[in-house]
């Protein structure tokens, strides 16, 4: 018993400290396997967060794209055309020539096709393949899953007395379908007409 005392009377056990026990064993994995958890879980809601931003910024940018495009176009021409139900407009642009003697003209047009709002200019007349025409938004072979669609009862395009163009779609990006609408109207306000082309018939 002496030997169990030290010299301030308390008792002293003598035991091997040595290792953990089993609880201590469960504890420490619980612990551990709720932390990475709890990581995985912020990694996977930081990844998703990220997919859903991209496809909405790609949307956007698209909707922007095709937005300027139009109003560009619409606001220097002369002359505007909605056809093909809806699905496509033209117009006669005028532009400021090169040598500041007076205008220079382009035949520009925009159509849905494909799930895709396509665009061509050039100084003739544009034709009706539009399946070669350039990709502004929607469908492409870089991008196979976004979609356009018309909000103007199904159509993207209305043609507003006779210089207007009503515009309204709904561009949807990636396969988290991420969606921007756009509309708005544009009125062909150039007055000039000289060496204008014929567009269209």
């Amino acid at each position: 018993m002496n030997a169990l005392l030290n010299r301030a009377g308390a008792v002293r056990l003598h035991h091997d400290d040595d290792g953990i026990t089993l609880v201590e064993l469960i504890v420490g994995i619980l612990v551990a396997g709720l932390f990475s958890g709890m990581l995985a879980m912020m990694f996977i809601n930081g990844w998703n967060s990220q997919q859903l931003s991209v496809a909405r910024d790609s949307a956007t940018g698209q909707a922007n794209l095709v937005r300027t495009t139009l109003a560009d176009s619409l606001r220097n021409a002369t002359a505007v055309r909605v056809s093909g139900g809806g699905s496509r407009v033209d117009a006669v642009v005028g532009k400021v020539g090169t040598s500041l003697s007076g205008w220079a003209w382009e035949c520009r047009a925009w159509a849905l096709h494909d799930d895709s709002i396509r665009y061509s200019a050039g100084t003739t007349a544009r034709g009706t393949d539009v399946a070669a025409w350039a990709v502004l938004a929607g469908k492409s072979d870089d991008r196979p899953l976004d979609r356009v669609t018309g909000t103007l009862s199904g159509v993207p395009f209305k043609l507003t007395g006779t210089k207007g163009v009503q515009f309204g779609i709904d561009v949807r990006s990636g396969t988290d379908a991420q969606t921007v609408s756009l509309s708005g109207g544009m009125t062909a306000q150039a007055v000039a007409t000289e060496g204008a082309p014929t567009c269209w018939t």
